[in-house]
């Protein structure tokens, strides 16, 4: 039976380990199934196939913005993926930069001059290197020193309830494009009866008076299209 969840966290650790421990406790509190790798990647296995899985399998990517996630390698391609995957992605600002103070926690024999050179690069702030996707969607606000964390939340889990089941079935279909694409795109793995059906409606809704929370990527046009030739 194939684990979904509802939501993936992305993360800066330097930054916001502690902030993504509370966020995930705080919504598995809330009946929600959050994936986050500081518990759902076993000992001995790749962990970017793990993080990758995890990513494909939830229904919401949650980036958490902070200089370190912003300027991550990691999470930039965690944040490719979502995209890739046309994930509804939602960002919650944490950190929108870090002081001299903190980055010579970090760095204890970094001098002013390496600071300065720092700064040049954009590393402190959360806006200079942005990814332009994470730029344009709206944020939830979660700063500890401006926002209230109860009220983001609730925010929030709002936003994770609404089309819950659109968001949903994107999920699964994506899901099994994916297996049927990892498979050679064999007949045997297409959609027949009355799932091909849902999938079929599922591909036809369209979102008039508002956005949509996310839309089929190429991959769930084509797997539907083929199984409805197939059938």
């Amino acid at each position: 039976m194939t684990k979904f969840f509802d939501a993936f966290i992305s993360y800066g650790r330097a930054d916001s380990k502690d902030f993504a421990v509370k966020l995930q406790s705080s919504l598995n509190k809330h009946g929600l199934e959050v994936w986050f790798d500081f518990n759902d990647i076993p000992l001995g296995v790749d962990f970017q196939n793990q993080i990758d899985d995890g990513i494909e399998k939830a229904d919401n990517f949650l980036f958490v913005i902070s200089p370190h996630s912003i300027n991550s390698p990691y999470c930039r391609k965690e944040i490719e993926l979502a995209i890739k995957c046309n994930k509804r992605i939602i960002p919650l600002l944490h950190v929108d930069e870090i002081s001299r103070e903190t980055w010579q926690q970090r760095f204890p024999n970094g001098s002013l001059q390496d600071w300065e050179a720092y700064k040049a690069q954009g590393k402190h702030t959360s806006f200079v290197n942005m990814h332009p996707t994470i730029g344009k969607i709206n944020w939830v606000y979660f700063q500890e020193d401006k926002n209230d964390f109860d009220n983001s939340l609730e925010d929030l889990i709002n936003l994770l309830g609404l089309h819950k089941d659109y968001v949903q079935q994107h999920t699964g279909f994506l899901n099994k494009a994916l297996e049927w694409e990892r498979n050679q795109k064999q007949t045997s793995y297409l959609l027949v009866g009355e799932e091909k059906q849902l999938a079929q409606n599922w591909l036809k809704i369209r979102f008039c008076e508002q956005q949509p929370p996310c839309v089929p990527s190429d991959l769930h046009c084509e797997y539907i299209t083929e199984s409805i030739k197939n059938g």
